[in-house]
């Protein structure tokens, strides 16, 4: 049973390539790259943020090869992350899988139950009404919400999130602390850890995980559902700066701009092959 355990903290560049060493053959294997926007490729932000250059000059590699089948899940809707992204030969996921278009056009969308959607909506609006304020900002992720008050002083965060664990809670939801936020997620049977297995069983059977080399980056508890269930599985990285990070992923990234050395160690592979 994969236990959330301290994961090893990637320092340097040279330890990137570590990590992924003797993982992938670039002539025979075919590679799911799995990757979080918000947070993990770009900032996190109340708008959609651009990615570091050299993070956006390799994805852009890595899309255009045909070894490998690159997701890019957000909580945002399909069309605002596509829309941002325009990269062709990219799997687009919004609302954590619940929505994905494949590079052939090819779309699907699970529908959520009028109940929950119409739950969900009250607490999001209730939230950006009663504590929306002084920095903190309401994350609206279409199944579930996140509660932001890193900016926020001292004096006022208490009662804002006294207020706000209230809110979560008195709508169904099931409250989980992070630091400098809070999350609520509506107590269903979807997450990102099934988008994730939904999106490669339909790309490449039910033996998917027999047949791939996974890879997995996200930075908060959403990806945690995914990082789980590709345990033991694929390699998996979990992007945060808490030095008393707890995950089930095999290794701990600091910042968003070293996401950037894990994509140029992938690539590394295919570059080595080139030149071979």
């Amino acid at each position: 049973m994969a236990e959330q355990k301290k994961a090893p903290l990637l320092k340097k560049e040279e330890d990137y390539v570590k990590a992924l060493e003797g993982f992938i053959n670039p002539e025979t294997d075919q590679v799911a790259l799995l990757l979080d926007y918000d947070g993990t490729l770009a900032p996190l932000t109340e708008e959609l943020s651009v990615m570091p250059k050299d993070t956006e000059i390799n994805i852009k590699k890595l899309a255009g090869n045909d070894k490998i089948f690159m997701v890019v899940f957000s909580g945002r809707e399909l069309a605002e992350i596509k829309n941002h992204l325009k990269f062709p030969n990219v799997t687009y996921a919004g609302n954590h899988g619940l929505e994905v278009e494949y590079p052939s056009g090819k779309k699907f969308k699970i529908e959520m139950p009028e109940e929950l959607l119409e739950k969900h909506n009250k607490l999001v609006a209730e939230l950006k009404e009663k504590v929306v304020c002084s920095g903190a900002w309401v994350e609206d992720k279409k199944i579930s919400v996140t509660y932001h008050y890193k900016g926020v002083t001292d004096k006022l965060k208490t009662k804002l999130i006294g207020e706000a664990k209230a809110l979560i809670q008195a709508h169904g939801f099931q409250l989980i602390e992070t630091p400098y936020a809070l999350e609520g997620k509506p107590r269903v049977n979807w997450d990102k850890g099934e988008g994730a297995k939904m999106i490669l069983e339909k790309q490449f059977d039910a033996d998917w995980a027999k047949n791939l080399k996974i890879i997995y980056v996200g930075d908060d508890t959403t990806d945690e559902d995914a990082i789980k269930v590709l345990h033991g599985i694929g390699k998996t990285f979990r992007v945060s700066e808490l030095p008393t990070l707890k995950t089930y992923a095999n290794y701990q990234i600091k910042t968003v701009e070293e996401v950037g050395w894990l994509l140029k160690a992938v690539q590394g592979y295919y570059e080595k092959k080139k030149k071979a």
